[in-house]
């Protein structure tokens, strides 16, 4: 128990101390396995010393003594002799839980001129992120690094499938597969659905699941085509620009692999429209320090009351994308700069940098369903496509499982007054952090380039940018 009022620098100290500790616990059992490899009382045929039987013999040891799989003490034996010595000291230090070590040490191995920046870069965003998080967070930032090298890692990653099962207790067993996610997402999308013709059956949705994926599986059923949907800008379909795609459910997948997945996809143009003041001359920045706002700074164009926000094309046929084209993110680099250079910010100069305080996303004029609380198909398809997850800090929920929450929030006696039903002013957040927000213990605001600032009860300040 603690004597003292326990608070959230208390819990992130004592995340820390914990970390370390299990860091001591990993450290120690690998160098009792390096000690106990070498006992010369180990000896194989003809009395001659067995250094792996040694070791598998000391590993054993520490295996059954920490109750522990002989796998995970052999898994920290490879991260700790192959780790770098900066992924190493973060997690003795206990800046890295274990999970997060380990995802970091297999992303960065094999990185060509891995300097001490990228590094410490890579442990930074880490140490930020949900276990689950972690390596897209790492792989969007070796694809910034590196974009060939992530590309060809990634193709000989795709040769990397497994498929595991694992008894747990009461009779019961889990299947586990692992491969590319484009390919494990086309098998849940047929599972989704053929799940999706039982709505009838009275059964929970795992439940239902299960037995659809079963029914796959064993040929019980015939599975129909999967349903997949990859959003990517224009300029990236036409091979002209890197910016990665996004798999909807899945989040971002590299410009090659979105651009193959299109390719033989029918398609949907979407086209937006909303009015922004421009910078001031001198300053392309566009950051609170340098463009401070005033109300003496005359709006921009307003929109017309009947236009629409997000205009969609008549669906067309497969095979209009290159394969071929730029790999390399220009935008997403950009954001994460100007989310870098937030965070070196003080609270009142985070303030300063509200995009558009009154919720209206930039518009003069309401356009059509702005001032509506459910939003429109092809708003809600656009916002679930920019933020792949639930936008509190480290939620890893999928933005489609997700509520679409007005920042500003909608008025509903007067709607022109309150937040607009427009991109510029909704984001996913699951139901749990939705509430968080609807309680007022956190708060959110929305700043420029659709990065949303969120706020703890406590003044802490968090980013989430589009594409994360």
């Amino acid at each position: 128990m603690y004597d003292t009022a326990v608070s959230t620098d208390v819990l992130v100290s004592a995340k820390v101390d914990a970390q370390a500790s299990f860091a001591r616990t990993v450290s120690a059992s690998c160098a009792y396995v390096d000690d106990g490899s070498r006992r010369p009382a180990v000896l194989g045929p003809g009395g001659v010393f067995d250094a792996e039987a040694a070791e598998t013999c000391a590993v054993a040891e520490v295996a059954a003594a920490l109750s522990v799989s002989t796998r995970t003490v052999t898994e920290w034996l490879f991260l700790t002799r192959t780790a770098h010595p900066a992924v190493a000291q973060a997690f003795d230090a206990g800046r890295l839980a274990y999970a997060a070590f380990r995802t970091v040490c297999r992303s960065v191995a094999g990185v060509p001129n891995a300097t001490e920046a990228l590094l410490q870069r890579v442990i930074a965003a880490a140490s930020r992120c949900t276990p689950g998080a972690v390596a897209a967070a790492v792989d969007r930032i070796l694809a910034e690094f590196d974009a060939q090298w992530h590309r060809k890692a990634r193709e000989r990653a795709t040769r990397e499938r497994s498929a595991t099962v694992r008894k747990l207790p009461r009779g019961q067993a889990e299947l586990t597969i692992r491969g590319p996610v484009d390919k494990v997402a086309a098998m849940w999308r047929n599972i989704a659905a053929t799940a999706a013709r039982g709505v009838t059956d009275p059964s929970s949705l795992p439940s239902r699941l299960f037995d659809a994926a079963r029914s796959l599986l064993t040929g019980a059923v015939s599975g129909t085509p999967a349903r997949a949907v990859i959003v990517l800008d224009a300029a990236t379909a036409a091979g002209l620009a890197g910016e990665p795609g996004h798999l909807v459910g899945w989040g971002p997948v590299p410009a090659d692999v979105a651009r193959r997945i299109a390719g033989d996809a029918t398609w949907q143009a979407m086209i937006t429209a909303a009015e922004v003041a421009e910078p001031r001359a001198g300053c392309r920045c566009r950051c609170p320090e340098h463009d401070p706002p005033t109300d003496s700074e005359p709006p921009g164009p307003p929109m017309p009351a009947a236009g629409r926000e997000v205009r969609r094309t008549r669906r067309m046929s497969a095979g209009w994308t290159p394969i071929k084209g730029k790999l390399g993110s220009t935008k997403n680099l950009k954001l994460r700069e100007q989310v870098d250079y937030l965070r070196t910010l003080p609270p009142s100069a985070v303030d300063r940098a509200v995009a558009d305080p009154d919720g209206h996303g930039g518009f003069g004029l309401p356009p059509a369903g702005a001032l509506t609380y459910r939003p429109s198909e092809a708003v809600a398809s656009l916002v679930t496509a920019l933020y792949s997850t639930c936008v509190h800090p480290g939620c890893a929920v999928p933005s489609a499982d997700c509520d679409l929450d007005h920042v500003v929030p909608f008025d509903h006696t007067d709607p022109r007054r309150g937040g607009w039903t427009v991109i510029g002013n909704l984001a996913p957040l699951c139901r749990r952090h939705h509430g968080l927000k609807t309680r007022r213990q956190w708060h959110h605001r929305m700043l420029r380039d659709g990065i949303v600032h969120v706020r703890d009860s406590h003044g802490t300040d968090y980013f989430t940018a589009p594409g994360e």
